[in-house]
């Protein structure tokens, strides 16, 4: 398969649809203003959609590749020709794509990233290939092998993937999505822009109308709420639905398949020495509940959010009874052999530590008292969730030296509590500092680092003894 060839044209659809995403801030300016359906609404909308439409066909007419037994070669452009040739052991992952109206057509989206790509963006895109494309690379990754053979071991690896290790019911996504407290804060962003572009007459007569419900009395209010409460569990159940339907993860020699989604179908393959750590995440509700989530930690691979960069988190298993957690994955990760952390507690007793600069608030918000009542009352609100994060903090901060090559720090972040998993040769570089007031206490803090996508993820313990120190730098620091 060494011949020069175009995308399928479904890719005619993806490039179509990306390049109208471009302009969906405009449409929403004409929505807003309500120009949509004047003419020059109509003239503005039909200009989009042809300009969208002419740079998807000269971006399929213009784009090509090649799959040779070496590497794969992607050709761009006509008068400004561009070649980009990826070897396939630099290959670090793969993720493949189907939209619903890829599946009967038998094609899919490729993205391939490598150790020295950007980590929120693909290297190479192969928006849309017949799934025989994937087949030969996938054996080329592994070895050259006679043609005859290409497609026989093909089928016998959608037969190996199609029993997973382990798989999300749809109770279990019911169940993720309403204690996914982030869609929350999502809704409230979300309000927050839309309210930039909502023309001023509509927010005064919402404004309005609140004000009247709000003097109807407190059963109107709480209807209210109830109907927000409904509204955002609802937004957050069909959003984790489509995101995690039929969840499946699978473990085929020194390889972890991800796969997900309902009108897209992700999956993506991870080689197992690619993994720098493990992130076990409990909320306080799902704490309750007794489930959890666990992520993923890669030097790359993972997908940004949007045009923010910020990346997305990578779930192994996004839900989880505790019962079940270290065993299934022990199966899906034998060579961590995971036992249930005994951690060790560093901080406890030492609460003023954590809360002395919170306590600031106390002056800003009584000199806020006298300018206006509800800038104080927030103050004291944000006070208040500070100190109860620094408690929870305090509390629960500490570390297990598992063996001697892995490690794991708790930590609370935002009232979850995380443990993180790592081994040792996966840590980048270790810091460990005090202050002149601190040292004579002999109380520190330390930093293990490690790589997650471009960045550095931060593993720190707060206001811990020098013993704790000096076992935390000897481990890092251990060759053996």
């Amino acid at each position: 398969m060494s011949e020069r060839k175009r995308f399928h044209p479904l890719a005619v659809f993806i490039y179509l649809f990306k390049g109208l995403k471009s302009w969906s801030f405009a449409v929403l300016l004409l929505v807003f203003n309500g120009e949509l359906m004047t003419l020059f609404g109509l003239i503005a909308l039909s200009a989009i959609v042809l300009l969208s439409l002419i740079q998807a066909l000269w971006k399929y007419f213009s784009q090509t590749y090649q799959i040779s037994s070496e590497k794969i070669i992607l050709y761009r452009g006509v008068f400004r020709k561009r070649e980009t040739d990826i070897p396939y052991e630099r290959i670090q992952t793969i993720k493949q794509r189907q939209w619903f109206f890829f599946k009967p057509f038998g094609v899919i989206q490729l993205l391939i990233e490598t150790a020295g790509g950007e980590s929120t963006q693909a290297e190479a895109s192969m928006p849309a290939v017949n799934i025989e494309v994937w087949e030969w690379i996938e054996k080329y990754r592994q070895g050259d092998q006679p043609e005859s053979e290409i497609h026989s071991a093909g089928l016998e690896m959608q037969k190996e993937s199609s029993s997973a290790d382990y798989t999300v019911t749809n109770s279990q996504i019911v169940l993720f999505a309403l204690t996914d407290l982030s869609i929350i804060a999502t809704l409230i962003a979300v309000i927050i822009f839309i309210s930039e572009f909502i023309p001023e007459n509509w927010i005064t007569t919402t404004t309005s109308m609140a004000e009247s419900l709000l003097r109807a009395g407190w059963l109107a209010s709480l209807s209210i709420l109830f109907v927000s409460l409904v509204f955002v569990m609802l937004l957050s159940l069909l959003r984790t639905f489509i995101q995690y339907y039929n969840f499946q993860v699978n473990r085929t020699n020194q390889t972890l398949t991800i796969e997900s989604g309902l009108f897209e179908r992700k999956i993506q393959k991870i080689p197992v020495e690619k993994i720098q750590g493990l992130k076990i995440r409990q909320q306080p509700v799902r704490k309750l509940l007794g489930i959890s989530t666990v992520e993923l930690l890669l030097a790359g691979g993972q997908e940004a959010e949007g045009e923010s960069g910020i990346v997305k988190k990578l779930y192994i298993l996004p839900i989880i009874s505790d019962h079940q957690l270290y065993e299934t994955l022990s199966e899906l990760l034998p060579e961590w052999n995971f036992t249930r952390p005994e951690i060790k507690f560093v901080s406890r007793k030492k609460l003023w530590y954590f809360w002395r600069w919170k306590l600031l608030f106390i002056p800003i918000a009584a000199g806020l008292a006298f300018l206006n009542y509800w800038l104080a009352l927030a103050a004291v609100a944000v006070m208040f969730i500070l100190l109860l994060n620094s408690w929870l903090e305090e509390q629960h901060q500490g570390y297990q030296i598992q063996t001697a090559h892995r490690i794991c720090i708790q930590n609370i972040e935002w009232f979850s509590k995380v443990q993180t998993f790592v081994e040792r040769q996966k840590v980048q570089s270790f810091s460990e500092q005090t202050t002149r007031w601190l040292f004579p206490k002999q109380i520190g803090h330390i930093n293990l680092f490690i790589k997650t996508g471009d960045d550095l993820e931060t593993l720190g313990l707060n206001f811990i003894d020098e013993t704790d120190i000096y076992k935390l730098s000897r481990f890092y620091r251990n060759k053996n």
